[in-house]
């Protein structure tokens, strides 16, 4: 299988430096191809000569290229990814920002689930880094990565799927959380979508859009930690940022206003709005989700859960009988394992019913789960409730 990786770069040579040559290691096994495409939007800070510089050094590690576009009042990101986009020759589009880390196994991570299914949408985390030196050329070893990664920032959206469920195929808001500074697609839908809608110019939510429209033409959704990259600096919602994304809100929901799932947004706005901002960002989406699942009618009182709880000595009988349960019955899946394949085959599957998963809970948060799904268990059982 072939990967082509999308990176729209404007004024960032030194991140994107250190981003190419995190690529350079990428470690996808026999019978995969990489292909990187950068487009330029209108950089003046030598960003060709950077390109040029990681091509003359990496060798035949991958096809990298460079796209040039000149800057007018229409460049922004979402022009420069379709360009991107269009320029690729790979089956799976991954879409990273400039200035983003990738360990080595990140893009293999992206390539597992779309070996499985073919209509999927792969997000990963984000993490962050802040005053921390990471050299020209970013982390080059396993243990230069063991001693970045513990200093790194963490995504938000670990937090809002820990408390609804890390199975992001089962929300209703999945598309929402959409990031396209670590998202792979297969190309053939990224066409077929339109891509990127381009008069979304400012910051934040031209990817949730384009999720959206994902979903609309039945695309399911999975969130992999084992895709994570890591920003090389942190990013702290300015006003600026601000008024571009409640600009961008008002446009999103005004193109989709025939859909209450869409308007149903407008809650993000109490935990972003720097005056009169009044709940968490977990709130919102807790908010966001339960009314989407109430417009779809999946009500919770409608469900009753089946509990399974994964652990290593059960986890192969799980593995080998969770599609045919998923298809009989509303599951809760509690993994104890540390092992990706249950949270890849979980997200894989096409289930009729809920799934609910949650990847190792902590004994409170267990305990938070169980209340939620309405599931009395006893404390520390990690048996496989038949």
């Amino acid at each position: 299988m072939k990967v082509s990786v999308v990176i729209p770069s404007y004024n960032a040579g030194p991140q994107l430096r250190a981003c190419l040559a995190t690529l350079t290691r990428q470690e996808l096994g026999s019978g995969h191809a990489l292909e990187v495409v950068v487009v330029d939007d209108g950089s003046d800070d030598g960003t060709a000569d950077v390109v040029q510089d990681v091509a003359s050094r990496q060798g035949p590690t991958f096809d990298l290229r460079y796209q040039f576009l000149p800057r007018t009042a229409a460049s922004g990101r979402s022009a420069a990814r379709n360009h991107g986009i269009r320029q690729t020759s790979g089956e799976v589009v991954v879409l990273v920002d400039a200035d983003v880390l990738l360990p080595p196994g990140a893009l293999a991570a992206h390539l597992d689930y779309h070996r499985r299914r073919s209509d999927l949408v792969v997000t990963g985390p984000r993490g962050w880094f802040s005053g921390v030196d990471i050299g020209p050329d970013g982390p080059d070893s396993a243990e230069a990565w063991a001693k970045l990664v513990p200093l790194a920032g963490a995504d938000l959206r670990d937090h809002v799927f820990a408390a609804l469920s890390d199975n992001l195929n089962n929300l209703a808001t999945a598309w929402h959380f959409m990031f396209s500074c670590n998202v792979s697609v297969r190309r053939e839908h990224l066409l077929a979508s339109g891509g990127f809608d381009e008069s979304f110019t400012g910051w934040g939510l031209e990817d949730s859009e384009l999720g959206y429209r994902l979903h609309r033409l039945g695309l399911s959704f999975a969130y992999s930690r084992d895709t994570i990259v890591f920003h090389q600096h942190p990013q702290i919602m300015n006003d600026d940022m601000y008024r571009d994304w409640r600009a961008n809100l008002v446009r999103f929901t005004g193109k989709h206003s025939n859909d209450p799932a869409v308007v149903a947004q407008w809650v993000m706005d109490r935990v972003f709005d720097p005056v009169n901002g009044d709940l968490t960002w977990l709130e919102c989406c807790r908010r966001f989700e339960a009314a989407v699942r109430a417009l779809d009618g999946r009500l919770p009182e409608r469900a009753n859960y089946e509990l399974i709880e994964v652990n290593t000595g059960n986890l192969a009988e799980v593995l080998s009988g969770l599609p045919e349960r998923a298809k009989n019955a509303d599951l809760l899946v509690l993994d104890h394992t540390g092992d990706s394949e249950l949270a890849v085959t979980v997200q894989c599957l096409d289930s009729p019913r809920e799934l609910s998963y949650f990847n190792r809970p902590a004994d409170e948060e267990r305990a938070a789960i169980l209340a939620a799904h309405r599931i009395t268990a006893p404390s520390g059982d990690t048996a496989c409730h038949q």
